[in-house]
């Protein structure tokens, strides 16, 4: 990790779950890399911002102005997707650059809104889909469009189990602050992946089981371009084998949720499963082994690395928010194409 010639100023914004698990353990190592400076933490709730800022030894804003008035370069949001507009614009139109954590926005409207506002502004606007990040789903996309295995035939995405994040508030659960379920939770993710592996879906089909509530379970079923089928089963309430199953003509891939270095590889003509940790490459010459590839939180950590990056380079970001506002848009046909989702 090579630290640029100067930190860069950051104001993290929302003091919930995310922030706590996620960004405070980012935030002091890319701190002791010299990559950042944190120069506020923003929660309109005193007793979850004023713990969480003189942990980490910057000021605590019970609102964004009085951050921005600290003039960062880097603003992230880790609110409820509802708060993300106005704090993004407001962000963009200060000159700082965004992350933006996913959803990008409540709509797919308002996302689209953050994006213009970037473009107006001429600065940095990274969607908060780190999972990109993972080596394991990096791999995947070589596998895939390289054709290693043979052309992927289909693919089956299982995630969830009974809900358990650490949440501050109960914004997950009401709809004038998240207006999605478990597909805008977690499935946000998963479409983002599907769309950066396979492209747009030729066609799909959703069902969820939301009634007059938000959705806890909910099924996916598209077809892409060359054939390739992907079914995509979703649960808040059941517990899951979280796996992505990726079938090849000539191999089966298993990418286990969360693993964000590891592979199981089952060729047709091996009667074995091969079980790997992702490495950096070994040279032609015989070496000793090789150092591992990012694990989940480093996956996090190098989203926030690249976004830096991007300030010094005068570069987009690894994931822009158009990436994010896509995924979105794909979130809200699902909705509207919604039929009910059998029970039997």
């Amino acid at each position: 990790m090579k630290p640029p010639n100067t930190p860069v100023s950051l104001a993290l914004v929302g003091c919930g779950a995310v922030s706590r698990l996620f960004y405070r353990p980012a935030l002091r190592e890319l701190r002791r890399h010299g990559l950042v400076e944190l120069v506020a933490v923003v929660d309109p709730r005193p007793e979850a911002r004023d713990p969480l800022a003189r942990e980490l030894g910057c000021a605590a804003c019970a609102s964004l102005d009085a951050a921005l008035a600290l003039r960062p370069a880097l603003v992230a949001i880790a609110t409820p997707p509802s708060l993300h507009r106005v704090q993004a614009e407001a962000a963009l139109a200060a000159g700082c650059a965004v992350l933006c954590e996913k959803p990008l926005a409540a709509t797919a409207d308002d996302a689209d809104a953050i994006v213009a506002a970037a473009a107006r502004a001429a600065r940095p606007l990274a969607a908060g889909h780190y999972k990109r990040f993972f080596p394991a789903h990096r791999a995947l996309k070589t596998l895939i469009e390289r054709q290693t295995f043979g052309p992927l035939l289909e693919a089956t995405l299982v995630e969830g189990g009974k809900f358990a994040w650490p949440a501050a508030t109960d914004s997950f659960f009401r709809r004038e602050q998240t207006p999605g379920g478990v597909l805008l939770d977690i499935g946000v993710h998963v479409l983002d992946l599907l769309r950066w592996w396979l492209g747009e879906p030729a066609d799909f089909t959703y069902a969820d089981d939301a009634l007059d509530g938000l959705e806890a379970n909910a099924r996916l079923d598209a077809t892409f371009a060359g054939g390739a089928r992907v079914r995509l089963r979703l649960s808040r309430d059941w517990r899951t084998e979280n796996v992505y199953v990726f079938r090849f003509a000539r191999a089966v891939v298993h990418c286990r949720v969360n693993a964000a270095n590891q592979l199981e590889i089952t060729l047709d003509d091996l009667p074995l499963t091969l079980a790997a940790e992702l490495r950096h490459p070994l040279p032609a010459r015989p070496a000793p082994p090789s150092r591992a590839l990012e694990t989940n939180p480093q996956a996090f950590l190098a989203q926030l690395v690249d976004v830096c990056a991007a300030l010094h380079e005068h570069r987009p970001p690894f994931v822009p928010g158009a990436e994010g506002a896509a995924a979105l848009r794909w979130v809200e046909t699902c909705y509207a194409r919604r039929t009910p989702l059998s029970l039997r």
